[in-house]
């Protein structure tokens, strides 16, 4: 009885644990180097860093390898993970999922996401993942992307010149993104619901992630931080196909902000809005399925 107690705890726990394969750490190695590999694999963070890769060189891939990017206060072996498992359960592989960590996620701490914002350093991140997983696999890559991540999964994709250091992350990875689904995604800045009256989010620059250059600052509008106001002077550079998914009670991010729903991407393929009571968080928890029809079939039900 014992013995069977123990081997169901693995089980749980190799269920729960999130790591790269041992293949894919070995092919970032060999193509970039230890430090790329470390940062994209987040083992300092004990099981729930990082997620995907091949189990060998026999691996098929039959869909386009999916990179998942998480908001704050979360890690890619937490929400991300639960997305996963749901495509996981719709036929995609481990080495068609992939995830990483910037930041380090809440650490116990109820107001850790005051402490986010969108530096260059969580874009690199997030752009060496998507071109990893294109070079690794050798497919177009589907990015879903949730709260926070999807404007640095954006800027990932947009490249061109970081707002806060002036680096310059290249050229736009458009032509290797065939679908870019945003859940849930600040664009325009944040505007929380209170008893379903919007207030002001981050009209006031106070605090690390409404700051006015990589944070949500939107207290001037239409003009926002010079991060949103970047990733919103071009368009349809996200990928071939482009959705969005939102909910009008949303009380973290909002509906509309600036007299603009914020969750929109300008010229996306479409959208799906939800006005059944929502909040942020079950936004993404419930649109699984949603955003596998939007990845695999193109499909907004």
């Amino acid at each position: 009885k014992m013995r069977l107690s123990l081997a169901l705890l693995l089980f749980f726990v190799s269920l729960a644990s999130a790591d790269f394969s041992n293949h894919f750490v070995r092919w970032l190695e060999t193509h970039y180097n230890v430090e790329i590999k470390n940062q994209l694999e987040r083992k300092d963070l004990g099981g729930i860093g990082a997620f995907g890769g091949k189990a060998n060189d026999n691996d098929v891939i039959k869909h386009h390898p999916v990179v998942f990017v998480h908001g704050v206060s979360d890690t890619a072996g937490q929400l991300m993970k639960k997305s996963s498992d749901h495509f996981r359960s719709q036929g995609y592989t481990d080495a068609e999922m992939y995830g990483t960590t910037y930041f380090n996620g809440a650490q116990g701490n109820a107001l850790k996401w005051t402490e986010y914002t969108m530096k260059c350093e969580y874009v690199k991140q997030v752009r060496a993942l998507i071109v990893s997983v294109r070079l690794y696999t050798g497919r177009a890559i589907d990015v879903v992307s949730y709260s926070l991540g999807v404007p640095i999964a954006r800027k990932a994709i947009l490249g061109g010149r970081c707002v806060d250091t002036g680096e310059d992350l290249g050229g736009p990875l458009t032509g290797i993104v065939d679908t870019f689904v945003g859940v849930a995604g600040p664009n325009h800045g944040v505007g929380p619901q209170l008893g379903g009256i919007a207030i002001p989010g981050c009209a006031l620059p106070g605090i690390p992630i409404c700051n006015q250059v990589n944070g949500l600052y939107s207290g001037n509008c239409p003009q926002q931080s010079t991060f949103l106001n970047d990733i919103n002077s071009y368009a349809r550079y996200e990928g071939r196909h482009i959705y969005t998914i939102a909910s009008t009670s949303d009380h973290i991010v909002g509906y509309n902000v600036c007299n603009q729903p914020t969750s929109r991407i300008a010229y996306a393929d479409g959208e799906k809005v939800y006005t059944n009571g929502w909040n942020h968080d079950d936004v993404w928890k419930n649109s699984f399925h949603q955003q596998l029809r939007m990845v695999r079939d193109n499909v907004i039900e």
